[in-house]
Formats: structure tokens, sequence, C-alpha cells
């Protein structure tokens, strides 16, 4: 869900349109080569063989299809990015999806369980695979919401959603409700960490639109399916996975260092210990979400109001 309010505030970077134009160019100089391959004749053969005016027609044609193909796929990245979160799944599909996600955090559960025993009991120093298969488990297991009515299909949506509740467990603060405020007084640095993160997650999945897409070529060359196959599943696996992982942690790693800030703008009063935090977050996120007229908490001075004399 916070990926819509980033992709509506966040600055387009003029990386991201480059490496949009690369891709549309592979994908385009792929399709050339598979209808060559189909029909023995390439394109540029066949353009040759035009009078001057239908070249200038087809290559104002070429052109247009290139820009065009680039602002679409770039419109679209925003819903598949949605759809890969597990948004808007049918419903049996999406319940398929969930309960593979919780057989799979329950398994991972178990191993935690096993590792941390191991790595508690042992009486002589624990072997280093032991405690990395420790560490790459609890890794995997924060990625995925513990509770099952909160999970998605995905395991992209699960990276995120995991991301966005744990706020909310910590320190009481919703993610989702608290976010546009909490945006507004991050430190610049961060901000542009966090824009860098989501549109490096969205070239990815510019690129996966862009791989699956290569299998309409296959009416002229029966390789493009397999290879739209494999370039996609590449991607996925290979390409998406981190850069949405990176976005998750900055997510997390936003509240957890910035979080005072909010509560400074905003003249609440600074949480004394962790247990009194949660419930401070809860009021401050109600008060955000619907105001108060409640005499408490009494705001705090302004940083920038004069000293009393």
């Amino acid at each position: 869900m916070l990926n819509r309010f980033l992709d509506a505030v966040a600055d387009r970077l003029a990386k991201e349109w480059l490496v949009i134009g690369a891709q549309s160019l592979v994908f385009w100089a792929g399709g050339f080569a598979a209808v060559a391959w189909g029909t023995g004749r390439s394109p540029v053969d066949r353009l040759h063989a035009l009078a001057p005016g239908a070249q200038a027609l087809f290559a104002s044609a070429a052109l247009l299809a290139f820009v065009l193909s680039g602002a679409a796929v770039r419109r679209l990245t925003p819903v598949v990015l949605t759809f890969l979160e597990g948004y808007g799944w049918p419903g049996r599909l999406r319940r398929y999806g969930t309960a593979r996600q919780e057989a799979r955090r329950h398994r991972l559960r178990e191993r935690w369980e096993r590792l941390h025993a191991a790595l508690g009991g042992a009486a002589q120093p624990v072997a280093p695979d032991t405690y990395d298969a420790f560490v790459r488990t609890d890794a995997a297991l924060r990625r995925i919401p513990g509770a099952p009515e909160r999970q998605l299909p995905t395991w992209v949506g699960n990276t995120l959603r995991a991301a966005e509740l744990r706020p909310y467990q910590k320190y009481g603060l919703d993610a989702v409700k608290c976010w546009p405020h909490l945006w507004l007084v991050l430190p610049a640095e961060a901000r542009d960490q966090i824009t860098r993160a989501r549109a490096a997650l969205d070239s990815a999945v510019s690129a996966l639109i862009w791989s699956t897409g290569f299998v309409v070529w296959t009416p002229w060359a029966g390789w493009a399916a397999p290879v739209a196959a494999v370039a996609a599943t590449a991607v996925y696996h290979g390409a998406l996975r981190r850069p949405c992982a990176v976005l998750a942690d900055l997510l997390e790693a936003s509240y957890d260092l910035h979080r005072t800030a909010l509560y400074t703008a905003l003249r609440w009063p600074l949480p004394t210990d962790p247990a009194h935090e949660r419930e401070s977050g809860r009021l401050l996120t109600a008060y955000l979400w619907r105001g108060s007229d409640a005499p408490v908490p009494v705001f705090t001075s302004s940083p920038d109001a004069p000293e009393p004399h």
C-alpha cells in the first residue's frame, strides 16, 4: 500500500527513463530478429525495398511504437507491481497462494526453532554453517506476516506487508496511515534512498513486463515463447526480489530512526519507555487519522518557540 504513495510523490529519476528506453530497445531489437528468423528476410531489407516516402513513414511509425510502448510500460509498472503483491487476485487463486505462503512460514518457523535450540544449547562453538542457516532462516521468516489473515499470496506482497506491519508491532504506529506525515519530516538523504530503491523496483517490474511481452513474437519465431518464459523467471527471481527487500528494509528503518521527528513535528510528547511507546503510537495514529478533542496528551513546546522569561 505504501508503494502507491511513493509512486505519487517520488520524483521519477532520469536514470529510470534511460533504463526503460534500453529495455524497449532490447525488446524491439529482439522482435526484429524474430521477424527476420520467421520470414527469412530482415526488416531492414524490406525497408530498403520501399519507396523513400514509404521508408520515412515506416521509420516514423517505428519510432512512435518505440516511444509509446515505453510510455505504456511505465504506466503499467505500478499496476503490475500491485498485482505482483497479490492485490486483486481472484478468490480461489488468492486463497491458494496465501495457503502456500502460510505453509512456507510454518516450515521456516519449525526450522528456526530447531536452529535456535541448537545455537542456545550448544556446549561447543557452533559451526559456521549452522549459524549462517539460522541467520538466513530468521531473515526469511521476517518477510512473512505472522498472522495468516494479514498475509498476501506472493513473496513480494508479504515482504512489503511485513515491513508495513512491523512499525505498529514495535511502536504502535500504523505505517500506512502515518507514512505521508513521516515522509515530510524525513531527511533528504533518507527520502533519496527510498526513492532510488523504489525506482530500482520499478525498473525490475518493467523488465518483467518486457520479458513477458516478448511472447508476442511467437508467430514469427517459435523460440520467442520459451525465451520469454526463461527471461521472466530470471527477472522475477534474480532482479526483482533484491530491490523489493531493500525497499522494505528502508521503509521499516525510516520508522526505527526517524519516528521521533514525527512526534516532535506534531508536538506530541515523546514516549518514555517501549511499553508506553506502543500506546502512545496508537494514540498518535488515531489523532492523525481522525483528530481528537481530548485534553490529553498536552502538547509540548514548539522547538522554535521562544524560551519563557
